[in-house]
């Protein structure tokens, strides 16, 4: 009788896993329904992440370089206290750390030399590019020490970038340029640093 009930037991985990698998639903940045085999081939050959979707047995694809355009974009300058800087036309530079992974933990450029030499590049570019000067904020504090003591890293004011950008945690750190029009280019996840210049370039092109 035993052996019935454990071989019962056995035949409904394999029953509700294939069942389990069926319900699987793989969703595109559109939202739309797409096989396994893209949304995988997706996030292997292009820049996609797969994060999880409204529902319980889904799966959506994000593009890792989002762009677009918010409403009310004040709001995130009077979050960074860069309210003068949106009155002069100003972009807001972002870069924003998720807290300590694998990816922003290891590496020979994850010091504090080599960061500060980011940031001395950022400033040129701020002033070449009619932007503000770089905003570091953090949704998890630990890992940051590394960098030092040059950089002023701040929590993410009231979640909104988080909210509005980064609603989940990709690896290393991201960006976010917003033009005070509300249009905005970002890279999710570990980015070159010169994609931050080509991204003020082309919001700049844009408005003008």
């Amino acid at each position: 009788m035993k052996r019935i009930l454990i071989l019962f037991l056995f035949t409904q985990f394999l029953v509700g896993t294939q069942v389990s698998f069926a319900q699987k639903v793989y969703r595109n940045e559109m939202g739309g329904i797409i096989t396994r085999e893209k949304y995988e081939k997706q996030i292997l050959e292009g820049p996609y992440f797969g994060v999880p979707g409204k529902e319980a047995d889904e799966q959506v694809l994000v593009h890792r370089m989002p762009f677009g355009q918010i409403a009310n974009p004040i709001v995130y300058y009077e979050k960074t206290d860069n309210l003068e800087a949106f009155s002069l036309g100003k972009s807001l530079i972002v870069i924003y750390y998720p807290g300590k992974d694998e990816c922003n933990s290891t590496g020979s450029g994850n010091n504090a030399s080599t960061f500060k030499k980011k940031h001395e590049t950022l400033l040129k570019w701020a002033e070449k590019e009619n932007a503000a000067n770089p905003i570091y904020l953090y949704s998890r504090q630990e890992g940051l020490k590394k960098y030092g003591k040059n950089i002023q890293w701040n929590p993410d004011p009231e979640m909104i970038f988080t909210k509005q950008f980064f609603k989940f945690p990709y690896p290393c750190e991201s960006f976010v340029v917003i033009h005070p029009s509300g249009n905005y280019r970002s890279i999710l996840g570990e980015y070159p640093l010169s994609q931050i210049q080509v991204a003020l370039k082309n919001l700049n092109r844009d408005y003008n």
